[in-house]
């Protein structure tokens, strides 16, 4: 093992000892100065440990980029990394894109790759100076980085939002029966426009902008703020808070981590190899870390160090965003709600990827079986399945609800106000939905008739989506399983939906096969380019 995988096991088995005498949930303590305290000491702990979880993401952000040249990921099976990432290392599919994004702008930039290796920098500050850093400006940056904080550091950059990092709301609304048909009517031909494997959201979207284009809006009288979480201003507050505890200067100093040596290999299946034992390590890590941060957001501990809400603690001590925590810490509370899923976990049985979307969507008795299907289905298969469950429900229980960007939310709110400006009278959220609906029925419908074309009916059936296992594209093409110069008819069950991708460098390629008949009898051969040379 190399110096640096030696500091990591040893971290890991003091901090794995430290927190092992933890509970579910911290004593409530009333005197202030033992509150601050243990506070302190939480805060030491969750420090280390994400000294640790960073190192490995470190290797594993660079393991992705390698994949990402040429055709590696290709190679085994996947059209891209994120899709990669998902199936076989349980990683969230954007997480992964932004990991691999930083390696490779890092590539350029060998004295912020070396400060962040090192431990010195943060992932999110070498993002936030990653712009600017180059060249020789690259040691004055670092300098810079390692002073300030994420605040101060972006405004200094001026760096643009994350769109990964935008809060999502949730709008809900009681729809009757009736009006169901007109509303999946409108969402079908807004997938016609937007794109077939466009998401609820852009859908919603679609509407909102075509109903303004002919009914503006009238001005925000915050009547409609009820639907939507509504988000506050903190960015004084945080600036104060820093200015006053002197950037935390009284908090306890963690020895930082170098990441683990990177092979550089360019055989895809070694690189695969290696990204496998980095994720043993970070699994292991990912299991106490969501633990501590779970109780750490119970006790409200970042309330007694100073810091204006959790999302600025995360940002500014842990270098993540608070997204990513939540995700962490509601996934650590569904596994203590369900034992089950704990179990699977760690008997490996089920990637960690999908027990977040069982948690988030399956209940009570369902859980068992939603794991043994999980077993053997893709990410992507299981959560499309999921989606289909909870559609089910929520038409049976009258209701239509979708998870949307703020700023998505503000054009959807606009909208609402122009439906009710036009109606004259006050609409609920549901009579907003069905008018932005037929007005989109109405204006599109005459002009979105397509030809009843076999290809067109053969991506019906495949619902749009590229059939290879644990791809997430939309599929452009049908391909025929079996050629017609080879004897092979044009019956549906000779046609397959698949991307782009797959069905040019993957299937003509000759990096996979196909064999069987569309579409629950299929075959599929994968792996078929072993040998690697570079180019």
């Amino acid at each position: 093992m190399c110096e640096a995988c030696t500091e990591i096991e040893t971290r890991f088995e003091a901090v794995a000892k430290a927190a092992a005498p933890l509970g579910s949930r911290l004593p409530r303590v009333r005197d202030p100065v033992l509150g601050g305290w243990i506070a302190k000491q939480m805060h030491a702990l969750l420090r280390n440990i994400t000294a640790g979880h960073c190192a490995l993401d470190v290797v594993i952000g660079e393991g992705l980029d390698a994949l990402n040249v040429g055709r590696r990921a290709m190679d085994l099976s996947y059209s891209n990394i994120g899709d990669y990432a998902r199936e076989e290392l349980g990683i969230n599919a954007s997480t992964a894109t932004k990991m691999a994004r930083l390696a490779r702008r890092l590539r350029d930039r060998p004295l912020v790759r070396e400060a962040v290796r090192q431990g010195e920098l943060t992932a999110r500050k070498a993002e936030i100076i990653a712009p600017v850093a180059v060249g020789d400006d690259q040691a004055r940056w670092i300098l810079i980085g390692k002073a300030e904080t994420v605040r101060s550091l972006n405004a200094r950059v001026k760096a643009p939002a994350d769109p990964d990092e935008e809060k999502w709301v949730n709008l809900c609304a009681d729809v009757s029966p009736e009006q169901l048909p007109t509303l999946d009517e409108g969402l079908r031909l807004a997938g016609v426009i937007v794109g077939a494997t466009a998401t609820k959201m852009q859908r919603l979207n679609a509407w909102a902008e075509e109903f303004q284009s002919s009914h503006p809006a009238p001005p925000d009288e915050r009547a409609d703020d009820v639907l939507f979480i509504a988000e506050d201003d903190l960015e004084p507050l945080k600036k104060h808070l820093e200015d006053e505890n002197h950037q935390w200067a009284g908090l306890a100093a963690v020895q930082p981590l170098k990441a683990p040596h990177s092979n550089e290999e360019i055989d895809p299946w070694r690189i695969h190899a290696e990204l496998k034992q980095h994720l043993e390590k970070r699994n292991r890590w990912d299991d106490v870390f969501g633990h501590v941060a779970m109780l750490f957001k119970q006790s409200r501990a970042w309330e007694l160090l100073g810091f204006a809400s959790f999302g600025h603690y995360c940002e500014e001590q842990l270098g993540m965003a608070e997204r990513t925590v939540m995700q962490r810490i509601a996934l650590e509370r569904s596994l203590s709600r369900i034992p089950l899923l704990r179990r699977a976990l760690r008997e490996k049985r089920i990637s960690y990827e999908k027990a977040r979307i069982i948690a988030r969507h399956a209940q009570g008795e369902e859980v068992q079986g939603w794991i043994e299907k999980a077993e053997t289905m893709t990410c992507v298969a299981l959560r499309r399945a999921m989606q289909d469950k909870d559609e089910a429900q929520m038409c049976a229980r009258g209701t239509f609800s979708a998870w949307m960007t703020v700023s998505v939310a503000e054009v959807v709110k606009a909208a609402f106000r122009a439906a009710r400006a036009a109606a004259k009278r006050w609409l609920s959220a549901g009579e907003c939905l069905v008018a932005l609906a037929e007005h989109f029925i109405e204006t599109w419908r005459a002009q979105l008739k397509q030809a009843n074309t076999l290809q067109r009916r053969v991506r019906a059936r495949d619902k749009h989506f590229c059939q290879v296992p644990g791809c997430s594209r939309a599929a452009v093409h049908a391909h025929h399983i079996k050629p017609r110069s080879q004897g092979g008819s044009d019956d549906p069950e000779n046609l397959i939906s698949l991307c782009a991708a797959h069905h040019l460098f993957g299937i003509h390629g000759g990096r996979m096969r196909v064999t069987g008949t569309a579409p629950d009898k299929l075959v599929w051969e994968f792996g078929l380019r072993r040998s690697y040379v570079a180019a």
